[in-house]
């Protein structure tokens, strides 16, 4: 059996933040925030807008921002005795992947404060291979998650992942994904051209992830299409441009989003993160070992519009596509071994 899962509610184009928050009053009565964000972006002011509208709305919130880089078992135990003394009845994940990522286990722990992080964590599993033993969650607090231009998907996304020491914990549970997403391409504007490429690249990579799946779909590959497609499209204006091109930035912001929906739909490596430079030899190896991964190849070409008569030449096309975008973003292509 195949499913389709997303948050309930996904907000998308500029300005829509406005309009998702005043859900929360009318729609789902909600009175209390609990705002979850990384360090760096509490200090540039990356919260301003999100905290006057909640202000304007009447809804109480406070904020724990001790997020510095991949969240740590530490930060988000102390957020979620922060969150349980402060009783918020909406957790509001703002900002980087690593706050949304802290934001999914401190609502885990608010709302079972006894849970065993280790053994709950599925380390490297696959989702859809995991086999209950997940607590339902959502009985206290709303999860809304509304990312910045390194959210990774991670609004989209049923897993989190943490540190713990030097070992990380990988959770993988649909019971993770947030309730809502919104995906404004307010933003979405980067400060650098290292943040544009992970956000390129890391979405390159799940989309390609997805669409070589075992358990890929017709509903995921549209997603994986459209996703390429504006990865391809905006990812160069972008690093060249970056904040100055803001039409550019939401695309993209989308284009990360829409990967990440396929991503979570799928049987898929969890890790990302570092996988962008053997991408083109991964597909490579695929095609060559599979008659039906090249096929498959032939026909994204196809639908990206790539040239190529015959189906090799339509695979090397790919191939030389996602080539030309990790080079763009200042990488060397590899191989592996």
């Amino acid at each position: 059996m195949f499913w389709l899962r997303t948050p309930q509610k996904l907000y998308i184009k500029k300005g829509c933040l406005s309009l998702a928050l005043d859900e929360l009053t009318a729609v789902y009565g909600r009175k209390k925030a609990f705002i979850v964000t990384d360090e760096e972006a509490y200090k540039k002011g990356f919260l301003s807008q999100l905290e006057q509208k909640l202000t304007s709305s009447g809804i109480q919130h406070t904020c724990f921002y001790a997020i510095d880089g991949m969240a740590d078992i530490k930060a988000v135990i102390s957020g979620a005795k922060q969150a349980s003394l402060f009783e918020p009845d909406v957790i509001i994940a703002s900002g980087s992947s690593a706050a949304m990522d802290a934001a999914k286990i401190i609502r885990l722990m608010y709302e079972y404060p006894d849970t065993d992080l280790n053994e709950l964590s599925a380390k490297y599993n696959d989702i859809m291979s995991r086999e209950g033993g997940f607590p339902q969650l959502g009985g206290k607090a709303f999860l809304v998650a509304v990312p910045d231009i390194g959210g990774n998907a991670s609004e989209v996304s049923p897993y989190a992942v943490i540190s713990d020491g030097e070992d990380e914990l990988v959770f993988a549970d649909y019971e993770l994904m947030p309730d809502m997403a919104v995906v404004d391409g307010d933003l979405m504007l980067p400060e650098n051209k290292a943040q544009t490429a992970s956000c390129g690249l890391n979405s390159l990579v799940r989309a390609v992830n997805a669409y070589d799946s075992v358990s890929a779909t017709e509903y995921t590959d549209g997603f994986v299409i459209e996703a390429i497609k504006g990865i391809s499209e905006y990812l160069p204006s972008v690093i060249e441009n970056g904040a100055n091109d803001p039409r550019g930035c939401e695309k993209l912001g989308e284009a990360s989003a829409i990967a990440g929906i396929a991503y979570a739909n799928t049987e898929s490596i969890i890790s990302v993160d570092g996988s962008a430079p053997y991408l083109a030899d991964v597909v490579r190896l695929s095609a060559a070992d599979n008659e039906v991964s090249a096929a498959r190849y032939a026909a994204l070409a196809d639908a990206l519009e790539l040239p190529g008569d015959s189906e090799d030449e339509r695979v090397t096309s790919f191939i030389n596509k996602i080539g030309e975008l990790v080079s763009l973003c200042g990488l060397d292509n590899k191989k592996c071994e």
